[in-house]
């Protein structure tokens, strides 16, 4: 699409082939274009939910998307809400470092209770782009109170897990996914890693096995269920002379910035913490996450902080417990897998001809062509067809 590729070679970003194809069908899904080589041609929908692994891009992605939609709404307004300010200012300054430079960009917390300038925007009528990041989010009472008072045109959900532990439903219209963790992976996007199984994930455990070995570890991120767990490790640490850092929700964003800091220069190898750091928290150099015992969602949002490539770092490692619901080796499939066992690790290599057929198998069903029965393909055409009659299924409805 020349539009895209006009406005990746304008911000110097060069794109992945995934980024691309991403970018390109949720531009079309927004505009009413070809997607995915479609014959005719898809009807306009008001909300688009990319689902991509942490570490793909996901927000230059949607910077790319809101630049291409404000080329061609030149009224565009952009929102862009988050969790956390810290990550509002990620992604203002990777707004500018990619050289996209959006225009009538806002910064909005998720806990927001009034936007002035989007609401000065839907007062003059301007149309409204709203990207909500870590979108597994969208269902909370917050930011359904955003939806009511902006009420935008489009909205764009970009998250790695989409997934809810609770009842509520995400509603977007469409979900855009591509390649996978393990593709990225094996495509050299994302860095190898392998997987380590302690036998509990106890505070003491946990220390044991760093102080032990803390070289094979690295820069290290810890991860419990409860601030006293952390506190107790933070502890353990201390008694053995290691230098840690415990990062709490409680903390001002100035305080922790500067913990992240004395991280990211390596003067505190070992930072611990409950939730603060499971998502949106980038740092290359991360050797080594301990992933707490958890399922699926939250395992894949904890491991996936130390998936991005670093030059010094061939692999990366996972640690988690045998008691885990979720071991990251069911998303990704790891160089090696250790387990402890009989007071030392135990190896176990990956079979080369698995792997192979896995490959084989993906490829295979990548290029298959799957077309509805024949009767559901009538069904579908009629409900299109009385969709269309109707004027199209009508602005996004929320629970």
């Amino acid at each position: 699409m020349k539009r895209v590729d006009a406005i990746f070679q304008e911000s110097g970003y060069e794109p992945r082939p995934y980024q691309r194809r991403i970018v390109e069908d949720v531009v079309n899904m927004f505009t009413g274009q070809y997607v995915n080589g479609a014959k005719e041609l898809e009807q306009a929908v008001e909300s688009v939910m990319i689902e991509s692994p942490t570490g793909s891009g996901k927000t230059c992605m949607a910077l790319i998307i809101a630049k291409v939609l404000q080329s061609e709404f030149p009224d565009l307004v952009i929102g862009w809400v988050s969790m956390r300010r810290n990550l509002l200012r990620q992604v203002m300054a990777e707004n500018t470092g990619k050289g996209v430079d959006l225009e009538s960009f806002h910064p909005v917390s998720m806990f927001d209770q009034y936007v002035p300038e989007l609401l000065a925007a839907r007062r003059a009528g301007r149309k409204i782009l709203l990207c909500i990041d870590e979108c597994q989010h969208d269902a909370a009472s917050s930011c359904a109170h955003l939806h009511n008072i902006i009420e935008p045109d489009f909205v764009l959900g970009m998250t790695a897990t989409p997934f809810r532990s609770d009842s509520m439903k995400l509603c977007f219209s469409k979900v855009v996914k591509d390649a996978g963790i393990h593709q990225l992976i094996q495509d050299g996007y994302l860095s190898k890693y392998q997987h380590f199984t302690i036998p509990d994930w106890s505070p003491r455990t946990v220390a044991e096995f760093y102080a032990a070995e803390p070289e094979r570890w690295g820069k290290s991120i810890f991860y419990f269920l409860t601030t006293d767990d952390c506190w107790e490790l933070h502890r353990e640490f201390q008694a053995r002379g290691i230098v840690s850092d415990v990062v709490v929700g409680s903390s001002t964003s100035g305080f922790r910035e500067e913990q992240l800091r004395a991280f990211r220069a390596g003067d505190v190898p070992c930072l611990i913490n409950c939730m603060v750091l499971t998502e949106g928290f980038d740092e290359p150099s991360l050797a080594t996450a301990w992933v707490r015992d958890s399922g699926k969602g939250p395992t894949i949002q904890m491991a996936g902080r130390v998936f991005r490539q670093w030059p010094a770092l061939p692999f990366k490692q996972v640690v988690q417990s045998r008691e885990t619901r979720w071991p990251m080796i069911r998303t990704a499939l790891p160089l090696q897998q250790h387990l402890w066992q009989e007071n030392e690790w135990r190896t176990l290599e990956i079979n080369p001809l698995l792997e192979r057929i896995n490959t084989n198998s993906r490829m295979a069903i990548a290029s298959a062509v799957v077309e509805l029965p024949a009767f559901l393909s009538k069904k579908k055409a009629t409900f299109d067809g009385r969709r269309r009659r109707r004027g199209g299924g009508g602005r996004r409805r929320r629970a």
